[in-house]
């Protein structure tokens, strides 16, 4: 069987998303010998293998409305000349006029299905957001109603959403939570009182918040703690209590984890990797009171919610941390409510719809 993979969007900077092309790619070089996998990315990240081909197109990743163009209408000719038995999306749209026996869709992209915030686009920092809501989420929704693959979403929430916005059936939807590799480092250590929040700039991702906290623990005389970012640093990132990373490889985000409290306010997000990985390390987490924190962490007892808009509830959990008021028990989440690996998730999208 010949499946092919599009997934150009993924690039090693870019977080989630690419350690979900990068399990997939890992678990069919470990597990699948027997069909021919064929990649379609942005760049070649990885090696080819007896039965896996990387192909790669940069140009549909420089150019976002090519590769709305793409989806909808030249890509299907592109695609169908490799024969696809199975045809998979990583990339949340069901590209159209695609033949193959059947196509799967991986949902990860919340923004077009939450409610709690409606970007503008007369708002700079909020353009590229609304452009992601409106224009994307219009191309997303009516593709999988159209095509109706069998579409992977993360969490129940995210279900649900895709039951109010779209016409896919029910029975076309799976829900896996990802499977979050554990590192053989060690767990959480209660030793210190720095903070870390591993996350892209986006607006919702909510870091305002934090320096906001940080204000307001600055006022009251509490200064020594660190704030570590996956940020570059620039003029608009101030202040003594900030250490910017940058972007850093997934293997020192989990070590962080074993020296850092997880700060995790953002809003948006389908499944929030962090909140896993952290729980897994038996982690404090202060997290944003959210659906989707809810139910990844419903059976995690070191997290502590506050409203996302709640500086000063932040503040007040970042003192009792720092003064050690607030302790994590060392019990890490259960493996029994880690989640599934992608390419088990992909095998019951391929084999039982």
């Amino acid at each position: 069987m010949r499946i092919v993979v599009n997934d150009v969007a993924a690039t090693p900077d870019a977080g989630g998303v690419y350690s979900i092309l990068t399990d997939l790619y890992n678990q069919v070089k470990k597990k699948d010998h027997e069909n021919e996998w064929i990649f379609i990315l942005s760049g070649n990240y990885f090696p080819d293998t007896q039965n896996i081909k990387i192909v790669t197109r940069p140009d549909l990743k420089k150019n976002k409305f090519k590769k709305l163009y793409f989806e909808l209408f030249n890509g299907h000719k592109y695609i169908n000349d490799f024969r696809p038995d199975v045809y998979i999306s990583l990339q949340n749209i069901a590209t159209l006029k695609v033949n193959a026996k059947k196509q799967v869709v991986y949902l990860h992209q919340p923004v077009p299905f939450q409610e709690e915030k409606h970007f503008s686009f007369w708002k700079k920092e909020e353009r590229k957001l609304a452009f992601y809501q409106y224009i994307v989420g219009f191309i997303i929704k009516k593709s999988i109603s159209k095509v109706k693959p069998v579409t992977i979403v993360q969490t129940k929430w995210m279900k649900r959403a895709v039951l109010k916005n779209t016409k896919l059936p029910i029975h076309c939807i799976i829900v896996n939570h990802p499977f979050v590799n554990k590192s053989d480092s060690k767990l959480y250590r209660n030793q210190n009182y720095n903070f870390f929040y591993p996350a892209s700039g986006y607006l919702y991702k909510n870091q305002k918040l934090i320096e906001q906290a940080t204000e307001i623990l600055n006022k009251k005389g509490i200064k020594k703690f660190k704030i570590n970012l996956t940020l570059k640093n620039n003029k608009e990132n101030k202040g003594e209590n900030f250490n910017y990373l940058g972007h850093i490889p997934r293997e020192k985000v989990l070590k962080m984890y074993e020296n850092n409290v997880l700060l995790f306010p953002s809003y948006i997000e389908s499944f929030g990797l962090p909140l896993v990985e952290a729980a897994l390390k038996a982690d404090i987490i202060l997290a944003a009171d959210t659906e989707f924190a809810r139910e990844i962490l419903n059976q995690y007892q070191n997290v502590y919610f506050y409203k996302y808009t709640d500086a000063k509830k932040l503040a007040d959990l970042m003192e009792k941390v720092i003064k050690k008021k607030i302790v994590s028990n060392g019990v890490p989440l259960s493996d029994n409510n880690n989640g599934m690996q992608i390419l088990d998730s992909v095998n019951e999208a391929i084999d039982d719809r």
